[in-house]
């Protein structure tokens, strides 16, 4: 009996923990970032690509890039919009700036020797985080989703109170897309795709296709069955 008992605690151990913090994460508007944590990145900056190496995380307000600065490694500073080309995160996750966004890279091929991408640009629904925090915290917590005088975590809201990020509802995102296509970048819009489509047949078979897969162009199961259908042809 004890022996059952034991091997049963030794499995119920070594499954894993889907009650972590990590496995809850989600952007609040006390800590409107992509990742839980600042973690390493190599930063490639200027027109010689010149690698920065820094602690860093993804702004969901202004997809901007944020990095950890100065000899305390707790100084948080807003890289200037246009100035970063790429950023690749430890865990391999991989952003470009596209039109002045940190846009990160869903898909990366390569078609008769030409790079192509998809790529997905997150931000703050602000409509949604109107609804949810306007009335009660606007105050401080506008000013953390605008980049400005926040905590990690924690934030003193209007009444005083202390507001743990476990206290927040979970701030929605919405998605826009971009192709790289033939070295033109272009968003990933109805009419913006049936412009790069290739003869007038191409183009009545995308309509025809957006109709039966029930396309939604701010999802990215959506935009990546549109890229693999339409621009993955050699």
């Amino acid at each position: 009996m004890i022996a059952r008992f034991l091997l049963t605690a030794l499995i119920f151990l070594s499954l894993p923990s889907f009650g972590q913090t990590q496995d809850r994460y989600y952007p609040v508007a006390v800590w409107p970032f992509m990742y839980e944590n600042f973690t390493e990145a190599r930063i490639f900056v200027g027109e010689n690509n010149k690698v920065v190496r820094a602690k860093s995380n993804i702004h969901l307000r202004k997809t901007t890039l944020w990095f950890i600065s100065g000899k305390d490694g707790k100084t948080k500073l807003e890289a200037q919009p246009g100035t970063i080309n790429k950023v690749i995160f430890s865990n391999g996750d991989t952003y470009y700036n596209v039109e002045n966004k940190m846009c990160k890279v869903v898909r990366e091929d390569t078609v008769n020797g030409k790079v192509m991408r998809l790529y997905n640009c997150s931000y703050i629904d602000m409509d949604d985080f109107n609804k949810k925090y306007q009335m009660t915290h606007m105050g401080t917590v506008e000013s953390s989703v605008l980049g400005a005088g926040f905590s990690d975590f924690t934030a003193s809201v209007a009444n005083n109170n202390a507001l743990t990020r476990e206290d927040m509802e979970p701030l929605q995102l919405k998605h826009t897309f971009y192709i790289l296509k033939d070295g033109e970048t272009f968003e990933a819009r109805e009419s913006e795709i049936l412009s790069h489509l290739d003869g007038k047949e191409e183009r009545k078979t995308y309509r025809g296709f957006t109709r039966s897969a029930e396309i939604l162009y701010g999802s990215e199961k959506s935009m990546l069955n549109v890229y693999k259908t339409f621009f993955l042809k050699e």
